[in-house]
């Protein structure tokens, strides 16, 4: 991104004729940050659209003569400037935590009127309705959706795209990996939810690969309320002359502080969602099936599914207490979505049909009382 950042403000020292521009060691960054902060040129907005790698704007540089990007960023009254982002964290570092607004979910008011314009006017507001709730209010998915429609009328209908969404999660992949184009966007952005969500995880995956793997882990439970203590992982124990040595409470320590750390950044990508006791998770809908493809595509989504069920069924409740039949409500929807994961290896098999047995069994417990 650095490249087209570069890129863009030589066009700009261009159109607006900056002297020295044209010299051959010219600092293009260095004379348009000068032209920019000088108040008796004329005022100026500047958009740095999906600035998402703080890398870019902060990382080290190639040469010690050269300066992070964020250096060059004017300070200047006569001037503007627009940063879209995903990373929060980046947001907060570029403005100095002022002047961020939170672009939240649609309302279902706002989804369906975006819906109308895109494909006009709306048949089934029913099924309508039901579709923007499926794509949870994401402008993107909206935008998808109702181009693929476009694309394949008179075949093609709402209902019909709705039918498809919910049949399988492999239709799911398919509808959500569909680009259409858009002239009016970036020629290099992708139009796709499914590829748009996916280069956020790359970028995750590169610079925190722990968080990565917490969201892996996190795309195989139900969305809701996903318990802390199914994601942290725990400190290992040995035993030492017949002790049993903690590597524990300074391992668990480094340990806790790593999986916040880890969640800080998902959170930054608003990826993921603390619920309000501050020990559960949400992740978004979407987000989850562009995970598991991510990770499918990668070769690695048995060894999450195994890890998903292997914690899963050792942290289910036995027993006949009140408390375990509490546990036991919460983590049931989490089992519950075990039914679309069977696996491929015998002993995993073995626990992926123990959990299903075990919740089960309390759920017909349960229901008898």
């Amino acid at each position: 991104m650095r490249a087209r950042l570069e890129e863009g403000f030589r066009m700009i020292a261009d159109v607006v004729k900056i002297p020295g521009r044209e010299e051959p060691n010219a600092d293009i960054l260095q004379l348009l940050y000068i032209w920019l902060s000088q108040e008796r040129n004329s005022r100026w907005i500047i958009i740095l659209d999906s600035a998402d790698d703080a890398d870019v704007f902060f990382g080290t540089m190639a040469s010690p003569e050269s300066k992070p990007l964020a250096s060059y960023i004017p300070q200047s009254r006569n001037g503007s400037i627009l940063v879209t982002t995903r990373n929060r964290d980046l947001a907060r570092r570029l403005t100095g935590n002022t002047d961020i607004i939170e672009v939240g979910t649609m309302s279902e008011a706002e989804a369906l009127s975006l819906l109308e314009k895109k494909i006009g006017v709306i048949t089934d507001l029913g099924a309508a309705t039901e579709l923007v709730s499926a794509l949870e209010y994401v402008p993107l998915a909206i935008n998808q959706a109702a181009g693929y429609i476009q694309a394949r009328a008179p075949r093609s209908s709402v209902q019909k795209y709705l039918a498809n969404f919910r049949e399988s999660e492999r239709k799911r992949f398919r509808l959500l990996g569909y680009d259409g184009g858009d002239l009016r966007r970036d020629g290099s952005a992708s139009n796709g939810v499914l590829t748009t969500w996916q280069i956020s995880f790359e970028h995750i995956y590169s610079r925190r690969r722990s968080a990565a793997e917490l969201m892996s882990l996190m795309s195989f439970f139900d969305r809701r309320n996903i318990p802390e203590l199914l994601l942290k992982p725990a400190a290992s124990t040995t035993i030492i002359d017949g002790d049993e040595e903690s590597d524990s409470e300074n391992s668990q320590g480094l340990l806790d502080d790593e999986f916040e750390d880890d969640v800080a950044m998902l959170k930054d990508f608003h990826l993921t969602k603390v619920n309000e006791n501050r020990i559960e998770f949400q992740m978004h809908g979407l987000v989850q099936p562009s995970t598991r493809q991510w990770l499918e595509n990668q070769g690695l989504q048995e060894q999450f599914k195994e890890n998903y069920l292997t914690r899963l069924e050792a942290l289910f409740p036995d027993g006949d207490h009140l408390e375990n039949w509490k546990a036991c409500r919460k983590l049931f929807p989490h089992v519950e979505k075990a039914i679309e994961y069977k696996p491929t290896g015998e002993k995993l098999e073995e626990t992926w049909a123990a959990l299903l047995t075990s919740g089960a069994c309390k759920w017909d417990a349960d229901a008898e009382k």
